[in-house]
């Protein structure tokens, strides 16, 4: 396979792959989308390592933008009560995953 259809093939899977992680992340109350929203913060990559085309889902490259994660896995509030992780980027890697 010409590596230009190798890298289209991997960039739409992993575009794919974005897109329902952004359908599955949690909403916030807002009505509008600011920079910080989970949906904002989560990007596809593809690069080229070595003689294979390699796709990455990059979730809060922005500094300032961290509570993706916390919705993920969980957390503890300033009072130290614990809210449970929704596991929504996990549900849509064990979907996505080839067996």
């Amino acid at each position: 396979m010409q590596s230009g259809a190798v890298r289209a093939v991997v960039a739409a899977k992993t575009g794919e792959m974005a897109g329902n992680m952004i359908k599955a992340a949690p909403r916030g109350p807002h009505v509008t989308t600011d920079a910080y929203s989970i949906k904002k913060n989560i990007h596809p990559y593809v690069e080229q390592v070595g003689d294979e085309w390699v796709g990455y889902v990059v979730v809060e490259e922005n500094d300032r933008a961290r509570h993706a994660m916390l919705q993920e896995r969980g957390y503890r509030d300033p009072a130290g009560r614990r809210h449970a992780g929704r596991f929504y980027l996990r549900s849509v890697l064990q979907k996505e995953r080839v067996e």
